[in-house]
């Protein structure tokens, strides 16, 4: 194991004095390559608490690194959040001394190292070389010694005889990594997965321990590990073709010229695209043929079923991908108020179904009271509620840093009201629809049990869950219908 390296300025009595703190490095701009920006986006996603997102979205105004340079940050910032856990498990077994004891900023870098050796498929000479090449572009050149010391060790983990049998499951020696696989190492890092099956599973596949406890409880093992691998994995981008403007073929041409890989999806409007690409520059974006959405929120929009005159309200409408989608459906012919309450993220539906050239979106602005919400009677209504997001953790990998028991309750408290909100909005013999993107059953059929016994006459014609993986992200949806 390697130790932290200590400044060398010593008393006159000849004794090692302790150094001084380092200052903290500020953001290097221009940005020398994709590590660089990973490393800027970390420390900016800790420090504001930020979703890496929007803070990508931000930082593409400020660079000019090459595409592939940013999908490498992308890579690399993400996967260290949504490996957070199992990195620092690992690394607190390499470095000798305290973590308490080393600068943050120098823990990001190890984890940055970590993962592009252990998840990233990096080589280990480039992974080395490379994290050690950081720590000079941001000006700690003392750092480097130390780096590669660390990650020198973490490759002689994952250095196991030829012979050593490929692990198959669960194992205290057994990393998690990519399809399902398992990569064995040489010492048995992870809490026994037999006895400590709640904390193996949260150092393993790098979740909160309030997660894993909750999971591991409810869940058998092959579902627990299929939910696991795929919140630690990244996703691909599923696309919804506008089939009001275009067919899946005319876009999959588009998309294929443009030299994307493009795979059919599980739904007739959707799309697949297994790599990471900057959207806003893919053929068919700016025209209007496709949008970004998962196939289990598409679902949701299903689920409504539209039809063309009918009045639908959508409840918690931005970013806007759900009403650009029932107009889709409807063929642009209904009358769709999307209402929100943040002026910000409603500008978002506008301009989304302005791109999509939709007619029938019409955003609408109200108070977190719901005091000036519209009166309808509407045909349908879709309340696409917030939630913890759990179903959507390997799409939003700071998610799960973020949930807590408390804040779930005070949403299941919103959820109720925002659900009771609409049902009184629609017409006698109007649907309902609840979806929310989260997987836990407080937050879904829970939430909606307590509505429907306090409503009896309210029917509940169609529940659907979609866990994370099989095949998309994980979301819950039903179908309610008032009585006549």
């Amino acid at each position: 194991m390697s130790r932290f390296p200590s400044s060398d300025r010593r008393g006159s009595s000849g004794r090692r004095r302790p150094a001084a703190p380092a200052p903290a490095i500020q953001a290097i701009e221009p940005y020398a390559n994709g590590r660089v920006l990973a490393w800027a986006a970390l420390q900016q996603a800790e420090r504001d608490e930020a979703f890496l997102q929007e803070i990508f979205s931000n930082f593409d105004q400020r660079h000019h690194l090459s595409g592939a340079e940013r999908a490498l940050a992308v890579d690399i910032a993400s996967g260290v959040i949504r490996r957070r856990r199992t990195l620092d498990r690992i690394l607190e077994t390499r470095v000798a001394r305290p973590r308490s004891q080393t600068e943050p900023e120098l823990w990001q870098i190890l984890r940055m190292g970590g993962y592009q050796l252990l998840f990233a498929r990096t080589p280990q000479h480039a992974a080395v070389a490379a994290t050690v090449e950081l720590c000079r572009l941001l000006g700690r050149e003392r750092w480097t010694g130390f780096v590669n010391g660390i990650l020198r060790s973490i490759c002689r983990l994952t250095e196991v005889p030829p012979e050593t049998p490929t692990p198959v499951g669960p194992a205290r020696s057994a990393l998690p990594v990519h399809g399902g696989r398992w990569l064995p190492l040489t010492e048995e890092i992870f809490p026994d997965p037999q006895t400590e099956r709640a904390a193996w599973f949260g150092d393993a596949f790098s979740m909160p321990s309030v997660l894993a406890t909750r999971w591991a409880a409810r869940m058998d093992e092959p579902t627990l590990l299929r939910t696991g691998f795929c919140c630690a994995e990244p996703p691909g981008i599923t696309i919804r073709v506008n089939l009001h403007a275009t067919t899946l073929q005319n876009v999959t041409d588009l998309l294929t010229a443009g030299g994307c890989e493009v795979q059919r999806g599980h739904l007739p409007c959707s799309l697949l695209l297994p790599r990471s690409q900057r959207i806003d520059q893919l053929p068919g974006w700016a025209d209007g043929l496709w949008s970004v959405q998962d196939e289990s929120a598409m679902q949701a929009g299903l689920l409504v079923g539209p039809r063309p005159g009918e009045r639908i309200l959508d409840l918690c409408a931005a970013p806007g991908g759900k009403s650009a989608h029932i107009a889709e459906l409807s063929a642009d012919q209904a009358i769709i108020t999307a209402c929100d309450v943040s002026d910000r993220r409603l500008r978002k539906v506008g301009e989304n179904a302005q791109r999509l050239r939709l007619h029938s979106v019409h955003p609408r602005l109200i108070s977190r009271d719901g005091s000036d919400l519209p009166i309808g009677p509407f045909d349908a209504a879709i309340v696409d509620a917030p939630c913890t997001n759990t179903g959507v953790l390997a799409r939003r990998p700071e998610a799960r840093w973020r949930f807590s028991e408390q804040g779930q309750h005070e949403l299941i408290v919103l959820q109720t009201r925002l659900l009771l909100e609409a049902i009184q909005r629609v017409r006698p013999g109007g649907r309902i629809v609840y979806s929310t993107c989260s997987i836990e059953p407080e937050e879904n059929l829970g939430g909606v049990q307590a509505v429907l016994k306090a409503m009896p006459d309210l029917q509940l014609l169609r529940q659907q869950e979609h866990l994370p993986g099989q095949p998309s992200d994980g979301a819950w949806q039903c179908l309610l219908r008032k009585p006549g």
